[in-house]
């Protein structure tokens, strides 16, 4: 089915064949038969979400909160991850301030969503699934790699429902343009090399939590999983492009801290240097986001700093978590 929806791009149901659309059968055969035994191994195992189901468009998307404390914490995975990579996180934080860990369209719990997955469309699923679970603003929107994009988006299309942000280590508009000949190729073999473990060779980041693993290799293995996350990464260049739109704006004024790995990714070679260098120079630049930002480097910590240092954003959410309360206080009294 092809039609189009309120954000004007055209909806493509993944469940059909499209015409010139690349998605080749052998492909699809090949995503289900990776599954096969990773399913017949866990059909005895129930894996009911741990939070709920909503309609969005209808299909089903999953967000699990905890807490109940104002404003809402919003957590977004990088491609490929999913909500409960965030568990630890979560329960640091749920005495102080209600949590969310959602999963986009396509991972965890939620359906897969049309096509093309763009932020464009990823944010204003996530606009409206906060708005059909009843979960209403001010947020605080948490975004790792290329959930920072639905963070940056959010923030410019929903500014009067956005309290803070905090980006760790998240992708930048331009990065697909700045970066040195190939980069783009680069970033995606290397940042996100982790993830495509996780999802193809059952392999998962040495601090995911434990308890958690046995059901996230599994959702992870799903074939809308990894049809999402190719999806992603074949749109990213469109994704950049619709926030660089939002953001010929001005600067906005809410907290922002944006966290960044300190440990080298690339090859000590001199291409290395320079995809270290330029990446650097664009992690700089998401500080000059906001008039009231902070940028903190995560020493001990590559791409995935919420597993490799989750202290260092469990304070940093606590830091706007914080300036946002005096915020209010000051607005109540």
């Amino acid at each position: 089915m092809i039609g189009s929806n309120e954000i004007g791009e055209k909806l493509i149901d993944p469940g059909i064949a499209i015409p010139g659309r690349v998605i080749p059968v052998l492909l699809l055969l090949a995503l289900l038969s990776l599954t096969m035994s990773a399913v017949a191994r866990s059909e005895a195992v129930s894996f009911e979400p741990p939070g709920q189901l909503i309609d969005v468009n209808g299909r089903d998307m999953h967000i699990n909160c905890i807490g109940n404390k104002s404003p809402t914490i919003i957590l977004d995975s990088g491609a490929g991850g999913f909500s409960l990579e965030w568990e630890n996180i979560q329960h640091s934080l749920s005495q102080y301030v209600r949590v969310c860990a959602y999963d986009r369209a396509g991972y965890g719990w939620s359906d897969m969503g049309p096509l093309p997955r763009t932020t464009k469309r990823i944010a204003h699923e996530l606009h409206t699934l906060l708005q059909n679970a009843g979960i209403h603003g001010p947020y605080i929107i948490v975004g790792h790699s290329f959930g920072g994009f639905t963070a940056q988006y959010f923030a410019r299309y929903f500014d009067d429902e956005i309290a803070g942000l905090v980006l760790v280590d998240s992708s930048h508009e331009e990065q697909v343009y700045r970066l040195p000949e190939n980069g783009k190729d680069v970033v995606r073999r290397s940042l996100h090399q982790d993830r495509s473990n996780m999802m193809t060779k059952s392999v998962l980041h040495e601090h995911y939590p434990k308890d958690a693993a046995l059901v996230a290799v599994h959702l992870m293995q799903r074939w809308s999983a990894m049809l999402t996350w190719r999806e992603e990464m074949a749109n990213y260049a469109l994704s950049a492009r619709q926030l660089r739109d939002l953001h010929r704006g001005p600067i906005l004024e809410i907290p922002i801290v944006v966290l960044s790995r300190g440990k080298r990714v690339w090859p000590d070679t001199p291409y290395g240097d320079a995809m270290e260098a330029a990446w650097k120079e664009l992690q700089n630049e998401l500080n000059y986001m906001s008039g009231n930002s902070t940028h903190i480097i995560a020493e001990n910590s590559g791409h995935v700093i919420h597993l490799d240092e989750p202290e260092l954003v469990v304070d940093a959410i606590h830091d706007v978590l914080n300036y946002v309360e005096r915020e209010l206080d000051e607005q109540g009294g």
